[in-house]
């Protein structure tokens, strides 16, 4: 679970700052965020998971992302640049302005 939490909290340290995807590969998925924001307005986030997810995982992964409200996760059917892979399957939500600031004033 630790290591979940730091995963979380490093990949949406990393797509804050660039807002590019950025990705963790674990045994048997992948785990991919990306935010989308512009100036003056709300901040996306979207999870994206790939591959074999164990039981529930789904569920803690989008109950332990910072700065998102654990019940406002949508399904998506595409990522901001491509269509889902198969195998794919995609989260989005809105971020706390706030928890987006204190993560790009924290290094890393």
């Amino acid at each position: 679970m630790r290591r979940l939490r730091v995963t979380l909290l490093d990949l949406a340290h990393a797509t804050l700052r660039d807002g590019g995807e950025h990705t963790r590969v674990f045994d048997t998925f992948t785990l991919g965020l990306q935010v989308r924001a512009d100036d003056g307005h709300e901040t996306y986030l979207a999870v994206r998971i790939t591959g074999s997810v164990p039981p529930n995982l789904t569920v803690l992964i989008l109950r332990n992302v910072p700065g998102c409200e654990a019940e406002g996760w949508y399904p998506e059917y595409a990522l901001p640049e491509r269509e889902l892979l198969p195998a794919e399957q995609a989260w989005s939500n809105l971020m706390d302005p706030r928890a987006a600031a204190q993560m790009l004033d924290e290094e890393r």
